[in-house]
């Protein structure tokens, strides 16, 4: 009677421990597979939402640069500008003054269309944008119309189509199986791909209705965008994306019998884990691998060297320097920013105490977040960190980036006001291309003004007048601004910066962005000494003198 008890309790057991080790294996491949469909799927949201922005972008970046400030006269210059524009943004199919929002004329691309409207307009970040999903009754292609409003009745409009808005390709496993879309944030829709539309491309006079397959327990995520009303939303059936690790799954149910399996599992998902962004971030912040580099910034009326703006650079132990392209987005949106720019000041104050204490007309300007802007903390971050050394506050200027809007414009501004109260300068970086545009300058009270890159490149060796730069130089001019035009990269752009009364410059064409050492042997060769010849003389001479 015990032998057979014993032998139903070992029973028991065996049973117990060959079926619990699989089921925990299968509960934890199924959050497996359902964590790395999430994160499949947000990676691929966030690629096309990127995607999308950029033409977005492209089409603001087109409309700010023409005449918006009045009812433009449609004539063959006009049209001109509008087919040049169009030629340098390929993912802008049309480009001309609308009518009511749906008659296209003065065109890029012909005389006149009409788009059919699919949504109502939706506004932008700033009032005199606005977005819309339409279709051009002409070519019967649907996509985004992108709008700025001149007067009641007229704006200039961007017309970019569905095919250039695209999905990202997903892996092979469920390139057939994944629903994506476009909207507004109305919930309109711009453009859509789903299975059955895919078919019904491939097969035209077939009717393709929608597989309960492919409907039923979706996985689902839908990234907005901060910087234009636009959503995009992707969706799977968990089961495909099951089906895409059936040999990982074999693999599990043959461990699942062993208690050695649930660990084998354990060891596979911190194998295939990717370090997390943020946590790596956050160590390189704790280890001070954040160092700042030195772009110098030259007085181009007067040929001096004016200062340098500091640009954040991450060097790896292992000696590898990376931009902040791969790092400063996430930095930013996770407020990782903050702790990173207090490491640069300190290190900036080591750096030029002693440079800096001997050329007092030298600046240096470091960038600020919306983040910096949320309370005094920053004013008395540069209190503690620049009243010892010998960095003067007036030396200081603190660039305010438009990359994400500021929330509170009002606290904004107190902030500056302490900021200036103690000698730092406050400038406007990248005026004209981010959220808060000119309206930054009227409410911010702002010292320097900054002329993107992307404003410079539009002087040629041709040029006669480019009115955004013109128009910044006047109005800055007005109001008692320093004007820096940064990204300067040819002579013809120095002689029409110099030429249009532009004050300081940056770019390559004077020096890229410095490590410490070389930016201070520059100090010591032209900091304080007139340099206006060297300018005057060409790259070559000048390459020279800065190497010198």
């Amino acid at each position: 009677m015990k032998n057979q008890f014993r032998s139903i309790i070992l029973l028991f057991l065996g049973v117990v421990f060959g079926v619990l080790p699989l089921f925990a294996a299968h509960i934890a491949m199924r959050d497996y597979v359902m964590t790395r469909g999430e994160n499949f799927l947000d990676q691929t949201a966030r690629r096309t939402l990127m995607r999308a922005e950029d033409f977005v972008q492209d089409a603001v970046d087109v409309l700010s640069t023409l005449p918006h400030y009045r009812v433009p006269v449609c004539d063959d210059a006009l049209r001109e500008s509008f087919r040049v524009m169009m030629m340098r943004h390929m993912a802008i199919h049309d480009v001309g003054l609308l009518y009511n929002g749906e008659y296209m004329y003065c065109s890029s691309m012909k005389g006149s269309t009409h788009f059919g409207a699919a949504s109502e307009a939706v506004p932008g970040a700033v009032p005199h944008l606005s977005f819309r999903a339409v279709q051009d009754d002409l070519t019967e292609k649907d996509g985004l119309l992108v709008e700025w409003t001149i007067s009641k009745f007229v704006s200039i409009g961007a017309f970019i189509r569905v095919d250039s808005l695209g999905e990202q390709s997903m892996q092979t496993d469920l390139a057939n199986s994944y629903r994506l879309s476009l909207k507004l944030d109305s919930g309109d829709v711009v453009t859509s791909s789903t299975p059955e539309s895919r078919l019904q491309e491939r097969a035209p006079f077939y009717k393709f209705a929608a597989s309960e397959d492919l409907t039923r327990d979706l996985i689902e995520r839908e990234v907005n965008s901060t910087r234009y009303p636009l959503v995009v939303s992707v969706a799977v059936p968990f089961h495909a994306v099951w089906e895409s690790y059936d040999g990982v799954i074999n693999v599990m149910d043959a461990f699942g019998i062993f208690t050695g399996g649930l660990i084998m599992i354990l060891f596979v998902r911190m194998a295939v884990r990717k370090p997390d962004p943020y946590v790596s971030l956050e160590k390189a912040i704790r280890r001070k691998e954040f160092v700042p580099y030195y772009q110098p910034i030259l007085d181009i009326q007067s040929g001096r060297l004016a200062g340098c703006e500091v640009l954040v650079r991450w060097r790896k132990p292992d000696g590898t320097v990376v931009s902040p392209g791969h790092f400063i987005d996430m930095a930013e949106s996770t407020g990782l920013a903050l702790p990173m720019t207090a490491l640069l000041m300190e290190q900036v104050a080591k750096d030029l105490s002693v440079s800096y204490a001997d050329h007092p007309d030298l600046k240096v300007a470091i960038n600020l977040f919306n983040r910096h802007f949320d309370d005094l903390a920053i004013v008395r971050e540069a209190e503690q960190v620049f009243g010892n050394s010998g960095v003067r506050f007036s030396q200081l200027v603190f660039e305010v980036t438009e990359r994400l809007p500021l929330e509170n414009l009002d606290r904004a501004r107190a902030i500056i006001v302490r900021m200036q109260e103690l000698g730092i300068r406050v400038a406007l970086d990248d005026a004209g291309t981010g959220h808060g545009g000119f309206a930054y300058l009227q409410k911010l009270g702002m010292d320097i003004i900054k002329i993107d890159k992307l404003f410079v490149d539009t002087i040629t060796a041709d040029s006669k007048h480019v009115p955004i730069i013109d128009s910044l130089s006047q109005m800055a001019k007005g109001m008692n601004m320093v004007v820096v035009a940064e990204g300067v990269e040819t002579d013809e752009q120095l002689d029409y910066l110099r030429r249009s009364g532009i004050d300081e410059a940056q770019g390559f064409l004077f020096s890229p962005a410095l490590p410490a050492s070389a930016y201070l042997q520059l100090v010591d060769a032209l900091g304080g000494v007139h340099r206006r010849k060297a300018i005057e003389d060409g790259p070559d001479r000048r390459k020279a003198d800065l190497a010198s």
